[in-house]
Parts: C-alpha cells; structure tokens; sequence
C-alpha cells in the first residue's frame, strides 16, 4: 500500500482533465491535509520522519524535508511513498537529478507505477536527456498497450512536462490516442498567477472537420491516412490559430513553439475574439 501523501500528490496531475474548463491544480493543497489518514510504514520511527517531511513540505523548505525523508529511507530503504516524496522535494528544490535517482529506485521497486513513469518523462526532459526520456516514454506506452494496468489502460493522458517561461507555470499533457472528432494530442495548460487553475490553455489538435476540408481541398490530395494538425491557443475570450502541421510534429518542435508564443515572439495566423463574458460566465474561459 502506498502512503496517503503519495496517492494525493500523483493525482493532482490526473485531476487535470482536459475535458474540464476550469482545470484545478492539487499543487496548492496543504501537506497536512493530504497525510490525514497517517503513514502505513512498518516502522513508526520511519513513519515519524515522514511525517515530518510532509510537514517541512508544508511550510516550503523542501531541504529540511529531504533531510527527514532521507532519515525515514535510512530506515525503510525500499518505502516507495517515501521515495516518491523525496522526489518531490528534490524538484521542488530544483535539483531534479535527486529527483530523478529517487524515482528510479522506485521504478525499480515497482515497475507497474506508472505515474512514477511518467515523473521520470518530467524529470529526464528537465535534465535535458532526451534518449532516457523517449525511452521511458515508449516503455509508458508499452506498459499502456500491455494491459497490466487496468488504471493506466483507462487513462487518456499523463502530465509528460512541467516548465515555466518568465515565471508562468505550465503543465503539458499528451494524450495516449487521437480521439473524438475534436482529437488531440497536447495540452498546455498555462496556470494562473496562483498556480492554483488553468488560466487558459495552447493545444495540438486534429479535428475531423479541418481534415475534411484539408483532403478536399489541398493538391496534390493528401495521402488517405494522413491528418493535419493545428496549434491553437484557447483564451478567456478569444481562440488563436499559431501554426498548422503536416505530418505531425515531434514533442519537441510543439514545445519551442509554445514557449515562443508564451515569450511573446509568435503571433497568430488567425484569431477569433468573443464578448465578454459576464455574470457567472465570467468565471469560465469562453471556448
């Protein structure tokens, strides 16, 4: 069984649907609350130092929490919620190697975790190591495919990045399947100054009907398989239009096309503005 902070914590990313207007992030939500159905370690001592791990989380000294972390692993070396939260606190220092050899070991322990794989997506793509990276991700994908889980066999996307551009926060999704007449393939969901819901969002799709159109009117005529796909800006009161791509382009190509947008240095193609929104809609970006 896994810890009560270790089950919290991962499913703040698989609480950002991104099927949801109004995406809310378990980032801001306090330590205490997530462990209030206490540890389940064998050792108490081991327990005690986790706890106040969570607790040093709590109050943002990740450092201090890695320290009782480490004391608790010192203990029950193999505890892979404690693992897990060291990595944690490792990212939340920025030192995204400890992080990384944290998750490792428990990828080692427990290679059915796959919310564990998908941290080290993050984590090797923060490092800049990009063949550990797209191998991991494969073996997600093979982990997927094989059945083994039937909770990672349900689940649409994973969180695969996490980065920041001049200080805004953005969480990147990519979805296992191109579904649905409105497919896609990433979500960026830039948050908002709070880091506590999605602000708006910037998404790679291929919908159905733009394909259509492209097949019917593009020459030479597209090969019958082969999809269009747009990157799309998704704001509060407006849609925008960045790029179109055929064939689909890598992760990588997306990505610096985001964090130019977000730099202010790519501007739309095409834009479409709507009213304002009032009242309770205001509260929610008119897609």
């Amino acid at each position: 069984m896994q810890k009560a902070l270790y089950r919290a914590i991962t499913v703040k990313e698989m609480t950002m649907r991104l099927a949801v207007v109004f995406v809310f992030s378990l980032l801001t939500l306090p330590w205490p609350a997530a462990v209030a159905e206490g540890a389940i370690g064998q050792d108490p001592r081991a327990d005690a130092a986790f706890k106040a791990g969570n607790e040093l989380m709590a109050q943002h000294k990740p450092a201090d929490a890695l320290l009782r972390y480490k004391e608790s692993l010192a203990i029950e070396p193999n505890d892979t919620s404690v693992l897990f939260n060291a990595g944690l606190a490792g990212v939340a220092m920025g030192d995204y190697s400890s992080a990384n050899d944290f998750w490792k070991r428990v990828k080692a322990l427990d290679p059915g975790d796959w919310r564990t794989r998908a941290k080290l997506v993050q984590s090797y793509q923060a490092l800049g190591k990009m063949p550990e990276r797209d191998r991991e991700r494969s073996e997600l994908f093979a982990l997927r495919k094989s059945g083994e889980s039937e909770e990672l066999t349900k689940a649409d996307e994973y969180c695969r990045d996490q980065f920041a551009v001049n200080g805004v926060k953005v969480m990147a999704f990519e979805l296992f399947e191109l579904k649905g007449d409105r497919a896609l393939r990433y979500v960026f969901s830039v948050l908002n100054s709070e880091e506590n819901r999605e602000a708006y969002r910037i998404s790679l799709g291929s919908y159905d009907l733009t394909n259509n159109i492209w097949h019917e009117t593009t020459k030479p005529k597209p090969r019958p398989n082969e999809r269009l796909f747009h990157l799309d800006g998704y704001y509060p009161s407006s849609h925008a239009t960045y790029a179109m791509y055929a064939p689909e382009p890598s992760y990588d190509e997306v990505r610096a096309k985001v964090v130019s947008i977000l730099k202010g240095e790519s501007k739309p193609v095409s834009s479409t503005t709507y009213a304002p929104a009032t009242g309770n809609d205001a509260k929610k970006p008119q897609f």
